[in-house]
Parts: structure tokens; C-alpha cells; sequence
């Protein structure tokens, strides 16, 4: 049985969907300009929900609405970002290859659960 548990490591090492997801990692962990919009989108966040739980008499709508604005442009700036995207891709096919080697444990447990 190990011999088999080993063999599927190897396999898994060996993937090109673990192989690409290693890869895209990397970048995303590189990519400076990414974290820094995302450090900025975090803290416009922290303000916005700052601001946003004041008395409502005490609220700067300016402010909120300047802040609202930033997000979204933030969002749209990381969520375009090529980084990010590779990112996403490798992680939902490393994932698919995952949940494939834990579907195949489960029916091998519980084959009724197969259907």
C-alpha cells in the first residue's frame, strides 16, 4: 500500500497541472505591483468599514463615496491582473486533479456512494 501512496506522490510531483500551479505561485508571490493593490485595497476597505460604522449623522458620504470609487477600482485593476489570473487557473486545475484522486478514495471505501 505505501508503495502505491508513494507512486501517487511521484505522479502528483510530477503533473504538469502541479508543475504550472508551482510556477504560477511563484509569480504571484513576485509580483510587487499585485501586492501592493492588494495592500491598498485593504486598507481603502478598512476605512470604508471605519467610516461606515460611524452615527450615521457623523458620516462623511464624500469620503464614503470617494472610498467606494477607489475600491471598485482596485477590484477591477487586481482582478485584471496576469498574476492573479494564472493564479486562479492553476489553482482550479490542481484542485480538479485533487478532487478526482479523493473521489477515487471515497468510491474505493464506499462504492455505493458512487451513485
Amino acid at each position: 500500500m505505501r508503495n502505491a501512496i508513494e507512486a501517487m506522490k511521484k505522479a502528483l510531483a510530477e503533473s504538469d497541472e502541479l508543475k504550472a500551479y508551482n510556477a504560477a505561485k511563484e509569480a504571484y508571490d513576485k509580483d510587487e505591483e499585485l501586492a501592493n493593490l492588494i495592500k491598498e485595497y485593504n486598507v481603502q476597505a478598512t476605512l470604508l468599514e471605519t467610516e461606515g460604522q460611524k452615527p450615521e449623522n457623523e458620516r462623511d458620504t464624500a469620503v464614503i463615496e470617494s472610498l467606494s470609487t477607489r475600491l471598485r477600482e482596485l477590484y477591477d485593476t487586481i482582478g485584471e491582473n496576469k498574476s492573479l489570473a494564472m493564479m486562479r487557473e492553476a489553482e482550479s486545475d490542481l484542485s480538479a486533479i485533487v478532487g478526482e484522486i479523493n473521489h477515487a478514495v471515497q468510491i474505493t471505501i464506499d462504492p455505493e456512494s458512487a451513485n
